[in-house]
C-alpha cells in the first residue's frame, strides 16, 4: 500500500504513470511540438522547490498560499503551467478531485510543459475525474489522451475499463480490460479479478470460470477463487466439477472454517455421495470446527442412514438425542435399533421417545406398535399386550395392534393350555408311578 505522502511524492516527480505497469504499445501519432521552449527562471525555481518540500511534507495549506502568492508575480507560460500543476497536487491531497482535474487542465491547454509532464498531466487529469465520479469526463480525457501520446501504457486501458465499469458500461469495459491484460508482461490478479466481476455482472458464467482458472493459477493460496469458481461451474450445472475444485481446495488445507466444511459436506450431500458427505460433517463435528448442536448430529445421522452406515449413524443420533427437546430423534434411534433386532434398545430408545414427546399421532401409535412388539421379542406378553393396547387408541395402527394382541390372547391361553395340559400328565404319570411300587 503507497503512503499519500509517497503517492504525492511520486505524482511532483512524474513517476506514478510509470509504477502502475511496464507493458505498454506504440500509437504511431506524430511527435508532439510544445508551443514554446520556456522553462523556470532562477528565483522561481527556488521558491519552487520550497514549494514541493511543503507537498511532499503535507503542509497543504502553506503550499497553497506560496502557490497562489505566486501567480501574482510576473510568469512566463511554462511557469503558469507548473502553478496549476502543483495547485492540482494539493487539491487532488484534499481531496478536491474535480478542481484537481479543471487545475490540470489548465496546464494543459497551455501547451508548455515537455512531453514526458504533457502526457503524464492528461492522464492525471482522468484519473481526478474518475476520482470526482466523473467517469464520462475521465474517458473523453482518454480518448484525447489517446489520440496525443506517443504510447500507452497497459495500466491506462485498465484505468478505462474501471470508468467504464462504474457506468455500468461492462462490455465496453471488457474490451479495455482485456487489452490492458494483453499488453502485461506478467499476469495481474487485480485485473484478472475485475474481469471476472464484469462477466459476472453480464452473467457471462463461462467466461467467468476461465477467468477464475487464471486466478488460481495466479494465486492458488487464495481460498475465495476456489468457491466462486466451483459457484460458477455449479451454475453452468458442471456438479462434478464444482465438488472437485471444493476437493482439490480441501486437499489443499483451505476450507478450514464451519462454513466452508458444511459447504463441502453439502456439495457431497447435493451429488449423493453420502459417505463422503458423512466424513466431512463427522470429523467437522469431533474436530470442534463445526458447532455440534442438535441440528447438526440429526443431520450427520441422516446422511450416514443414507448411505447405509447404521453405527456411524446411531452414534449422531445418540449425539442429537442427548440435545433433543422432543422424542422425533429417539424415535429414528428405535426403528434403527428394530432392524438390528437390538430389543432392550429399541424399548429404551421407544420410551424416551413418548416420554418427551412432541410425536404426531400416527408416530405415537406406531411407537407404542413398535415397543409391543420389542417386548414381545422378550418374551415380556404382558407388556406387549398393555402396550399394544395403547396403540389401539390412534386409528392408522389400530388394526394391527388389534391382531396383535388377538395374536399374543391367544398364544398366552395355548400357552396356558399346554401348561396345564403339561401339570395334568405330570400328576398321571406321578400317580402311576405310585401304583406301581
Amino acid at each position: 500500500m503507497i503512503s499519500k505522502k509517497t503517492l504525492i511524492l511520486l505524482i511532483v516527480t512524474g513517476l506514478f504513470s510509470q509504477l502502475l505497469m511496464a507493458g505498454s504499445e506504440k500509437t504511431g501519432n506524430p511527435e508532439r511540438k510544445r508551443s514554446n521552449s520556456e522553462a523556470f527562471t532562477e528565483s522561481v525555481y527556488k521558491k519552487f522547490v520550497k514549494l514541493q518540500e511543503m507537498i511532499s511534507d503535507e503542509k497543504y495549506k502553506e503550499a497553497r498560499a506560496g502557490l497562489v502568492a505566486l501567480t501574482s508575480k510576473r510568469l512566463n507560460n511554462f511557469e503558469v503551467a507548473n502553478v496549476n500543476q502543483y495547485i492540482g497536487w494539493v487539491d487532488s491531497a484534499e481531496g478536491d478531485y474535480v478542481a484537481a482535474a479543471n487545475r490540470f487542465k489548465k496546464a494543459i491547454d497551455s501547451d508548455s510543459l515537455p512531453n514526458q509532464a504533457h502526457f503524464g498531466m492528461m492522464l492525471q487529469m482522468a484519473q481526478m475525474y474518475m476520482a470526482g465520479d466523473k467517469y464520462q469526463k475521465g474517458i473523453d480525457t482518454l480518448k484525447d489522451y489517446y489520440n496525443t501520446v506517443d504510447e500507452i501504457r497497459d495500466s491506462t486501458y485498465a484505468l478505462e475499463a474501471n470508468a467504464y465499469s462504474q457506468l455500468k458500461q461492462f462490455r465496453k469495459a471488457i474490451v479495455k480490460l482485456k487489452k490492458a491484460i494483453s499488453l502485461a508482461d506478467k499476469p495481474k490478479e487485480q485485473w484478472h479479478y475485475l474481469l471476472y466481476s464484469l462477466h459476472m455482472e453480464l452473467s457471462q458464467f463461462r467466461e467467468a470460470s476461465k477467468v477464475l482458472e487464471t486466478l488460481i493459477q495466479i494465486n492458488p493460496n487464495k481460498k475465495d477463487y476456489w468457491k466462486r469458481l466451483s459457484s460458477v461451474y455449479f451454475n453452468l450445472k458442471k456438479d462434478k466439477e464444482a465438488l472437485g475444485v471444493l476437493v482439490v481446495a480441501d486437499e489443499n488445507g483451505l476450507l478450514t472454517n464451519e462454513k466452508d466444511r458444511l459447504h463441502l459436506y453439502r456439495m457431497y450431500a447435493f451429488l449423493d455421495v453420502p459417505y463422503d458427505a458423512g466424513n466431512v460433517l463427522e470429523k467437522g463435528l469431533k474436530g470442534g470446527v463445526i458447532k455440534p448442536t442438535f441440528k447438526r448430529w440429526e443431520d450427520l445421522g441422516k446422511i450416514w442412514y443414507s448411505a447405509a452406515e447404521m453405527d456411524h449413524a446411531l452414534f449422531a443420533y445418540n449425539e442429537a438425542s442427548k440435545l433433543s427437546t422432543d422424542g422425533k430423534i429417539d424415535f429414528q434411534r428405535a426403528y434403527i435399533y428394530f432392524d438390528r433386532e437390538e430389543w432392550p434398545k429399541v424399548k429404551s430408545a421407544l420410551t424416551s421417545a413418548l416420554e418427551k414427546g412432541g410425536l404426531k399421532d400416527n408416530k405415537i401409535g406406531n411407537a407404542w406398535l413398535l415397543l409391543g412388539m420389542a417386548e414381545n421379542e422378550m418374551d415380556n406378553t404382558s407388556a406387549a399386550i398393555k402396550a399394544l393396547k395403547n396403540a389401539t387408541n390412534y386409528k392408522k395402527t389400530r388394526n394391527s395392534a388389534v391382531q396383535w394382541i388377538e395374536h399374543l390372547e391367544k398364544q398366552a391361553k395355548r400357552a396356558r393350555e399346554n401348561a396345564e395340559r403339561e401339570r395334568l400328565l405330570a400328576e398321571e404319570r406321578e400317580a402311576n408311578t405310585i401304583t406301581e411300587q
